[in-house]
C-alpha cells in the first residue's frame, strides 16, 4: 500500500464510508479507488 493510498483509506474509514460510497463522492469508480488504496494507480503527489 502506498503512503497516499493509506492516507486516503484512513480518511474514508474515518468518515465511515465504504469504497463505493467514497468513490461516488469523488467521481471515480470503486475499482479505481481500490487501485489507489492499494498503490496500483498512477496517482501522483
Amino acid at each position: 500500500m502506498s503512503d497516499s493510498g493509506y492516507r486516503i483509506k484512513c480518511i474514508r474509514k474515518e468518515n465511515n464510508l465504504n469504497q463505493s460510497q467514497f468513490a461516488k463522492s469523488m467521481g471515480i469508480s470503486q475499482g479505481n479507488l481500490s487501485e489507489i488504496e492499494m498503490g496500483n494507480s498512477n496517482l501522483r503527489r
